[in-house]
């Protein structure tokens, strides 16, 4: 993972001396000022031969002075200190559509330097020949959020025999990652103003670096997970303009994608006490026989408790590929009629040909010491969709409009998987083989030290080898058409009503083909349990002690199908009291008759407003409020949900050397639903969940509240200064249920700061100084949890750029 510490190089006073130095620098270099100067993107360019020509290029330095928590700022923001090419622009253009190989060429980057995200552009056309886009941009993402899955241990150690200096405190989210994206486009048009053109493009994005992740079996190992996926995806198209006003385009896509993205336990600096190395997992709980680590002075008794992983490894390449083919069209050659539509088609196949997972370690409730699962896993996408567009405009201001849209996929997949498992009482104890024929292949390999004899099993102890064919399928057919009806009244006021339909048929199969070999000791478990002193259907015994299950025929598929209704009323309005005034209201209610999901919701509501106002050429208020209320009120669900924001906005500038903006929003989420959690004492006043005796009812909610301010000022007091100030303040207030007790309430209570500050100066034609400040402060405020005492994840940043811009 990458190294979070931050260094101060510049302290504030180098800082000023580095400033005014630049600022002598640029003066002595750029000789006498004029009289008056123009800002830089006034620059009309120098004319070369057939080419305008526009240049413009910003270098700059920034010094970084962070402190508090930097995993933390790396996460939100990620801005380092060192020099930067902030900005590079060159745009040349032909004077008169004649150039040799190009008219028009426009190239832009920033970023460079050392910045997390940095990006270029290049667009180059020849009028009536072709145009070419292309861009390149790299995202370097940091994510380590402490709170992202952490077990938030307590703080004192819960088992004796502790190394020196172990702390059960995780300081780090188990699963950050610090993987960099790149991403490439690059597209060109050919004959773009004839009847005939075409179009080909690529892209690639490759993401990949270290992350980490977890993987729970006994206890909850932190994995180092070794990222890449890679998405080449190919373009090719063709659009007819043979009719007058209308367009007709084909279109081919060819996407790829590569995952190899490989995972394993790179222990925690334990060792058992005959020195083998062993993790024992990030969450610590005593009861559950968790840690089981430290210098390992314990009994073969005491280990037997425990919970720890000696190895892990998970490995499989990805492989899918997605061709898809459309048809697109679009029309006003008809006189009232207006026509669109789009029909497009994927068959993508995904195989995966050599996945498998190792594990050696104890889990202490099945005895389990050794498990390997492999096998190839294929999969199949096909999916179509069409989309269609009809606006008849009818006499007397009035417009009918109806819209169309139909998808189908299905996804069927297969894993034809093959697990061994082996058994010993205790992480000192190697696992016993049972060397006796069965009915199975030999697909397992003994483990290191393994011994021939009987294994030690428990209840729960899984089968001993399976062979399993496991055939799923997912399939989804969609049809929505609404249609609307829009009258304009006058010229200031309108109207649209409206109906949506729609319909989803969600079909969900399962299919499985089960071969289970299960060896003494205790033998009659899992699927070949006794029930009534009887052998169910599809054991049988083998005469060594062993069983085999094989699932009874005939087989069939376990299908369940959704069918779900919604129809919605749609309505709206806008009016124009004055000529400098817009308001406008639309509403949308929906009501279905089912929900796939528990958090799906029955009925909504969406309830929108609009309104700018400009009473002056250069005064604008514009105001918005969103409403959308959601909920599936039925029994063993209570769902309800909300979703309110409010926003208002000021602009105003009254000349060129003055401008500001502020602006407010208010969002308010809301959500609660019935949830069913493992309790071993019943909270008072809660009710165990329906069919359970152990499952907890609880209602879960979730409330946050989250303000949002800003403002933007700029000033010229001369033609040659410029002076900017401006904020953006964000203030969440929320709670959610936390079954934990020591889990805090993170990013629903923080504040976030980060106002700026700048100068721009002019000190002659095309060259212009900058120096910025800008702050980014975060704080989750108090709180008197563990975690917080030893985790804060506040910080605070503050951010000085000194650049010099060239333009003409």
């Amino acid at each position: 993972m990458r190294n979070v510490t931050k260094t101060n190089l510049l302290k504030p006073a180098a800082f000023r001396l580095l400033l005014a130095f630049c600022c002598v620098a640029m003066t002595a270099l750029a000789g006498a000022p004029p009289a008056f100067g123009q800002q830089d993107q006034e620059q009309p360019g120098i004319t070369y031969g057939n080419y305008n020509i526009k240049q413009s290029m910003e270098l700059g330095y920034r010094v970084s002075d962070v402190a508090g928590n930097t995993q933390t700022y790396d996460t939100f923001v990620n801005l380092n200190q060192g020099p930067r090419l902030l900005d590079f622009t060159t745009e040349m253009t032909s004077l008169n559509h004649q150039g040799l190989f190009f008219d028009r060429l426009y190239f832009s980057s920033f970023g460079y330097g050392g910045d997390p995200n940095n990006a270029s552009r290049l667009r180059i056309s020849k009028d009536k020949w072709y145009n070419f886009n292309s861009s390149f941009r790299r995202d370097v993402n940091a994510w380590d959020y402490s709170l992202l899955a952490n077990p938030l241990n307590p703080t004192a150690p819960t088992f004796t025999n502790a190394p020196a200096g172990f702390t059960p405190i995780i300081n780090v989210s188990p699963h950050a990652l610090d993987t960099v994206r790149r991403s490439s486009d690059f597209d060109l048009a050919i004959l773009p103003q004839s009847r005939v053109s075409f179009r080909l493009g690529y892209s690639q994005n490759i993401s990949e670096g270290p992350s980490l992740t977890t993987y729970h079996q006994g206890t909850e190992a932190l994995l180092f997970q070794d990222w890449k996926t890679t998405v080449n995806a190919y373009r090719m198209g063709v659009d007819l303009k043979l009719l007058p006003r209308t367009n007709i385009s084909y279109d081919q896509f060819l996407s790829y994608y590569k995952g190899d993205t490989g995972i394993q336990d790179k222990n925690q600096g334990f060792s058992l006490s005959n020195g083998t190395p062993v993790d024992i997992g990030i969450a610590l709980n005593a009861g559950a026989g968790q840690p089981c680590g430290g210098t390992f002075t314990a009994t073969a008794a005491v280990n037997a408790t425990c919970n720890a992983f000696l190895s892990y490894s998970q490995n499989g390449r990805v492989r899918t590929s997605s061709p898809t083919e459309q048809i697109s069209f679009q029309s006003d050659y008809f006189k009232r009629l207006d026509l669109s539509g789009r029909v497009s088609y994927t068959g993508g196949n995904m195989i995966v040909s050599n996945g498998n997972a190792q594990f050696a370690g104890r889990e202490s409730r099945s005895n389990l010491s050794n498990a390997s699962l492999f096998g190839p896993i294929s999969g199949r996408r096909v999916a179509a969709t069409a989309d269609a567009g009809a606006t008849l405009h009818l006499a007397g201001n009035w417009s009918l409009i109806d819209t169309f849209h139909f998808s189908n996929f299905h996804d069927p997949s297969v894993f034809n998987a093959s697990s061994c498992e082996f058994f010993s009482p205790n992480l000192l104890t190697p696992a016993n083989v049972f060397g006796t024929a069965n009915s199975l292949p030999v697909i397992c390999t003994s483990p290191a030290g393994a011994l021939t004899g009987t294994p030690t099993h428990s209840t729960s102890s899984a089968a001993d080898l399976s062979l399993s064919l496991s055939s799923l399928f997912l399939k989804q057919d969609e049809k929505t058409n609404l249609v609307e009806a829009e009258y304009q009244i006058s010229q200031k006021l309108g109207a649209r009503l409206g109906y949506r339909f729609r319909h989803r048929s969600i079909v969900n199969s399962n299919f499985e083909q089960t071969e289970e070999v299960f060896f003494p000791s205790n033998a009659n478990r899992g699927d070949c349990a006794l029930a009534s002193g009887l052998l169910p259907t599809g054991c049988v015994s083998n005469g060594d002690g062993s069983f085999t299950f094989t699932t009874p025929g005939p087989i069939t598929p376990n299908v369940t199908q959704i069918a779900i209704n919604e129809h919605s009323g749609v309505f709206g309005i806008w009016a124009k009291p004055l000529a400098n005034w817009r308001i406008s209201f639309d509403t949308e209610i929906m009501s279905a008759d089912n929900a796939y999901t528990r958090i799906s919701p029955r009925q909504t509501q969406d309830y929108r407003i609009r309104s700018t106002y400009q009473p002056m050429n250069w005064l604008n208020f514009s105001g918005s409020i969103n409403i959308w209320e959601g909920r599936d009120n039925v029994a063993e669900v209570n769902n309800l949900q909300h979703n309110r924001a409010y926003g208002l906005s000021v602009s105003l500038e009254p000349n060129s050397k003055f401008s500001l903006e502020v602006g407010y929003d208010y969002n308010d989420v809301y959500s609660q639903i019935l949830i069913c959690y493992t309790s071993t004492t019943e909270p008072a006043g809660l009710a165990k969940c329906p069919g359970s005796t152990v499952l907890v009812q609880q209602l879960s909610t979730y409330v946050n509240l989250s303000h949002f301010g800003y403002f933007n000022a700029s000033i010229m007091p001369t033609k040659r200064l410029t002076a900017r100030l401006g904020a953006n303040i964000t203030a969440n207030n929320g709670s959610a249920i936390l079954l934990d007790p020591t889990a805090p309430p993170g990013t629903l209570n923080s504040r976030y700061y980060q106002p700026f500050a700048g100068l721009e100066y002019q000190f002659v034609k095309r060259w212009t100084g900058k120096a910025y400040w800008g702050y980014y402060g975060y704080n989750e405020g108090l709180t008197a949890v563990p975690q917080d005492i030893n985790v804060p994840r506040n910080f605070r940043g503050n951010l000085e750029t000194l650049s010099v811009r060239y333009a003409f």
